[in-house]
């Protein structure tokens, strides 16, 4: 996340709307710049379709 200290509180308002009280595990690092100019986060992830549900 580009500029943490001002989005952090945005980013834990985003979670707790979208999770409620569920809290998954997640990590948030601060960088200086993303790719794109203005981009603020980037998201990705994997999935393992092996496992159970």
């Amino acid at each position: 996340m580009v500029n943490l200290r001002r989005n952090a509180a945005a980013t834990a308002e985003g979670n707790l709307g979208y999770f409620g009280d569920h809290r998954p595990v997640s990590t948030v690092l601060g960088v200086t710049e993303l790719t794109f100019p203005g981009q603020v986060i980037e998201i990705s992830f994997v999935v393992d379709t092996k496992l159970p549900s």
